[in-house]
């Protein structure tokens, strides 16, 4: 079910009249991503979302984040674990080392890890996450997981500034009642 309230179409306003700033490479990518992560909120889950970019710069797969979908709850429907399941099945038609991942926010443990083992060359996140994010807390892995992450590159996403707030407002949104959620499911 579709969420209407006025949290949402602020943003979505703030969406529309946002402009790509060609001074910073990767605003186009981002603002669009910053759509499917609005299109995950407003289908009532978290407010994340990631594309995968080939060697040209163009877009070869999309997902948002879908926990929480008319088809029930799926812990794993994080927004980079579905674009790796895309990946793995072979509808993506490139080499993983040679794609880039641009996700709206940080990457959890759990979508990390999935990304160290997926073989994707770069991960770019456009807004952090410092109660959730791993890329940040990177020196706190086990020693094995510390060498997976020199095979892949991590960095903040060149971003102007309205468009890393945007991403980081739109997955902040909700929040407190998606976590509420959550725990109702895990335990009810």
């Amino acid at each position: 079910m579709l969420q209407h309230d006025a949290a949402i179409a602020a943003l979505i306003d703030r969406l529309q009249r946002l402009q790509p700033d060609p001074g910073y490479r990767d605003d186009q990518q981002a603002i669009f991503c910053c759509r499917l992560a609005l299109d995950a909120l407003e289908q009532g889950s978290y407010g994340v979302a990631a594309i995968l970019i080939d060697p040209q710069g163009r877009r070869v797969a999309q997902s948002e984040n879908r926990v929480f979908s008319q088809a029930g709850y799926h812990s794993s429907a994080h927004a980079e674990m579905l674009l790796i399941d895309q990946l793995e099945a072979g509808l993506v038609p490139y080499q993983p080392e040679a794609l880039t991942l641009l996700v709206t926010l940080e990457p959890c443990p759990m979508c990390l890890a999935r990304l160290l083992l997926s073989g994707i060359g770069s991960v770019r996140y456009i807004a952090a996450d410092h109660a959730g994010g791993m890329l940040t807390h990177a020196d706190k892995l086990p020693p094995a997981w510390r060498n997976l992450m020199q095979l892949q590159q991590h960095y903040k996403a060149h971003v102007s500034p309205s468009v890393k707030q945007l991403a980081a407002d739109i997955a902040a949104t909700h929040l407190a009642s998606l976590r509420h959620k959550l725990l109702l499911h895990i335990r009810p």
